[in-house]
C-alpha cells in the first residue's frame, strides 16, 4: 500500500485527548482500514519523525444512519490507530501545537538570525517628527 493514503487523518475527541495528555502520550489517528500495524508505523515515522512505541488498531463498522427514505444509509467503515509514543517524544497534530513547538525550541530573535546572515544591516535613526498640513475642502453652496 502506498504510504502517503495509510494516514487520512487525526482524530479529535475527548477520549482521544485525554489520552494524548496522559502519562503514555497516545495518538488518535483514521487509517486506511486495509492498513495492517507495519504499514502504519512506518507512514507514521515518515510523515511526523518519530518511531512509536506500541500500536493498537480498532475497525469502526458501519453504523445505520436514517434517511428520507425507506431504506436504511450506512456511516463508512473507517480504521482508528491509537499510537503509543517513547517516553519525553511530542508530536503536532495540528497548526497550533506545530507554533507553539517552533517558539519553544528556538526562541532565538528574528533579528540576531538576520544579522547572522549578514542580511540585516545598521541605519541611522531616523526623525520621526513628520508635519503634516491639513488640507481643506473648498465650500460648496
Amino acid at each position: 500500500m502506498d504510504i502517503t493514503r495509510v494516514i487520512i487523518q487525526p482524530l479529535f475527541t475527548e477520549k482521544s485527548e485525554a489520552l494524548k495528555h496522559n502519562e503514555k502520550q497516545v495518538i488518535t489517528l483514521i487509517v486506511d482500514p486495509k492498513a495492517n500495524k507495519h504499514e502504519i508505523k512506518e507512514a507514521f515515522a515518515i510523515l511526523y519523525g518519530v518511531y512509536p512505541e506500541k500500536i493498537n488498531t480498532q475497525l469502526r463498522k458501519p453504523a445505520r444512519v436514517r434517511t428520507g427514505t425507506l431504506k436504511p444509509g450506512y456511516t463508512k467503515l473507517t480504521k482508528v490507530a491509537y499510537i503509543t509514543l517513547p517516553k519525553g517524544k511530542k508530536v503536532a497534530q495540528t497548526s497550533d501545537e506545530h507554533e507553539e513547538a517552533i517558539k519553544e525550541a528556538a526562541p532565538v530573535k528574528k533579528e540576531a538570525v538576520a544579522k547572522a546572515k549578514g542580511q540585516l544591516k545598521e541605519v541611522a535613526p531616523k526623525n520621526e517628527s513628520k508635519e503634516t498640513k491639513k488640507v481643506e475642502k473648498p465650500e460648496t453652496k
